[in-house]
């Protein structure tokens, strides 16, 4: 990607890798300061955090605050739709926001100039080596334009479905990647991911345009899940940026995606039936320099989603120290941000499966050893696909969440050992 790796030196490139846009509204979430840390590691990233809180009185390096006022931002938008405007945009709750999310580069350009690549990113997250995995993915360019039928859609679905056929997608030498999510390649051709999703630059920042109902998404006050695949207006025929992209890449050509399948990780039921390929059953996280683990996977990045309830309640959250630099190797460790940090129970293993199975479901010893444990909750790339994935539940309410806190701190002392020292390699 660019000048390459997140340990590789970038001095000598002329552009910046990548600029990672984080659109919020309301006060700092208690997981902040782990995310934070994981933006400190990723060091040749710029994240650009967009909102109205204040920032932190320490923040690393290549973390940018821009506060604005959601009034403001609002206002901000209106000009975006009308020059000279500023009250045509009218929202009555913050979480409006993530629609913002695919605008942020038109609206801080100083931020994305000279960056070879920019991505949108929610708040709730926990980032791997970016870079790193960024650098895998371009090296399998899916080039998916083909003939498309009256309707839309491609006339062969397996010539574009890379997912489930290798040869699906060729594409001439020197072709380049230029959308990276997560989420793909998956069963359903999908190809942007709310929670991260990143574009060269030179593909455009303003892609918000190449949709005809982006005027009327700034405009209404409904949340249209305009940064993601899915979602109601996306089923009435709006087009998000998931439709967007998906047209870009099988209609005109100008989208190139990426064969690679990208390890990635959500705190989330694995028996969502609306969607049984999503990401699914994180439980427990170890980060450290160069490596974020998920239930002992090493992956691209960690979306907390149905285990923040557990993170509001949490006295070990609470008790978290604000994000500061690390110590140097000398000094005595204060703090969990010079080395290893884990957090456990993200979410916890259910005695019994519940509704979504069927009688003959297993029924879990709660004194199972850390090995079963670690052992049922395996992580494929993305998902829990052992018989125990659905005994893993997230809380729902504030009762099931002080009883099943999330535990966040320092990691034993040798794994703080060998994360200090840069020992130990993948877990």
């Amino acid at each position: 990607v660019g000048c390459g790796r997140s340990r590789t030196d970038c001095a000598g490139s002329a552009m910046a890798p990548l600029a990672v846009f984080i659109v919020f509204f309301g006060p700092s979430p208690p997981w902040m300061p782990l995310t934070l840390h994981s933006m400190s590691l990723n060091a040749q990233v710029k994240f650009v955090v967009i909102g109205d809180a204040a920032a932190p009185d320490v923040v690393p390096p290549n973390v940018v605050f821009e506060h604005i006022s959601y009034a403001a931002m609002q206002a901000r938008l209106s000009q975006l739709l009308l020059p000279g405007n500023t009250s045509s945009v009218r929202y009555n709750w913050t979480y409006k926001a993530n629609d913002i999310k695919p605008f942020a580069p038109a609206l801080y350009p100083q931020h994305v100039a000279g960056y070879e690549w920019w991505a949108w990113a929610d708040m709730d997250m926990v980032f791997g080596d970016l870079l790193r995995f960024m650098a895998h993915a371009v090296t399998r360019p899916a080039c998916c334009k083909v003939q498309l039928r009256a309707d839309g859609q491609p006339q062969s679905a397996n010539k574009v479905n890379v997912y489930q056929h290798k040869e699906a997608c060729p594409c001439d030498p020197g072709a380049q990647v230029n959308v990276i999510s997560p989420l793909y390649p998956n069963p359903w051709r999908k190809k942007v991911w709310g929670p991260f999703t990143a574009f060269r630059t030179g593909l455009g920042t303003e892609l918000f345009r190449e949709s005809p109902h982006w005027r009327s998404i700034l405009a209404t006050n409904k949340y249209a899940h305009f940064d993601e695949w899915w979602g109601p207006f996306h089923d009435l025929g709006w087009e998000t940026m998931g439709d967007v992209v998906t047209r870009l890449a099988e209609a005109n050509g100008t989208v190139i995606l990426s064969k690679v399948k990208l390890p990635y990780a959500e705190a989330k039921s694995c028996r969502d039936t609306a969607c049984m390929f999503c990401p699914c059953g994180a439980m427990r996280l170890r980060l450290r320099p160069g490596q974020l683990a998920v239930n002992e996977r090493d992956v691209m990045l960690l979306h907390l989603a149905e285990s923040k309830l557990a993170w509001l309640h949490s006295p070990s959250v609470a008790q978290l120290p604000a994000w500061s630099p690390p110590e140097p190797l000398s000094a005595p460790m204060s703090s969990p941000w010079g080395g290893c940090v884990q957090a456990d129970n993200l979410g916890w293993m259910n005695r019994t499966c519940g509704a979504t199975c069927t009688a003959r479901a297993p029924v879990w010893d709660p004194t199972s050893q850390a090995g079963q444990l670690q052992h049922a909750t395996r992580l494929s790339r993305h998902r829990v696909f052992s018989r125990w994935a659905g005994h893993i539940k997230y809380a729902a309410r504030a009762d099931e969440a002080a009883s099943h806190a999330v535990q966040v701190g320092a990691c034993p002392p040798l794994e703080l050992e060998r994360a200090r020292t840069g020992g130990g390699g993948n877990v």
